[in-house]
Order: structure tokens, then sequence, then C-alpha cells
């Protein structure tokens, strides 16, 4: 199913709940969206979004997937940062949706 509009927009407007990469046993001070069957980062900043970020996800996305005991969605929104095409193949042939917002 994926990330739904009204999702899409929550997390845009800072309304959606925030889960510190910490609660999933990674280190950071990344913050993920976890709903009932997606799991949403959110990019905002100016730099570009390499493969290193991208596979950085891929571990996100796993660690919640144990975390949560479900099989979870992963999305990536992007809203400002240009994406790297070797990123953006990496993560749609993982089935990952790669969302440019503005």
């Amino acid at each position: 199913m994926g990330l739904t509009s009204t999702q899409k927009k929550k997390i845009l407007d800072g309304r959606a709940v925030l889960t510190p990469v910490s609660d999933l046993g990674l280190s950071g001070r990344r913050e993920v969206y976890i709903g009932s069957d997606c799991c949403a980062a959110l990019i905002d900043r100016k730099s570009r979004f390499v493969r290193k970020d991208a596979q950085a996800f891929v571990d996100l996305l796993e660690a919640a997937r144990k975390h949560t005991g479900r099989v979870l969605e992963g999305t990536v929104l992007i809203k400002q940062a240009p994406v790297c095409s070797k990123a953006r193949d990496m993560l749609v042939s993982l089935g990952i949706d790669v969302v440019v917002v503005s």
C-alpha cells in the first residue's frame, strides 16, 4: 500500500509521530516515520542525496522491520536535495519509493 497522501501531508506539515533511530538500535540523530505498513524518511537539506544515504535508509528500513515485526514498505521523501541517479536506481530496484516534494 505504501505511504498515503494523508500520511505524506502529516509528515510534511510536521504533525507525524517521529521515531528516533536509537529506538531501532541504530546510532545517530536521524528520525523516521513508522506507520502501520510504511516506514518513511524526510530528507530536508540542500546537499545531494547519494548512494551512501540510500544505503543508510535501507539499513534503517530493515531495523524498523525487525523492531515492529511487520513487513513495512519504504518511502524516502526528498524536499530540496538533488538525487543521485545511482541512489534512486538502487532504492527503486529494492522496491523503495523515492518521492521528490516541493
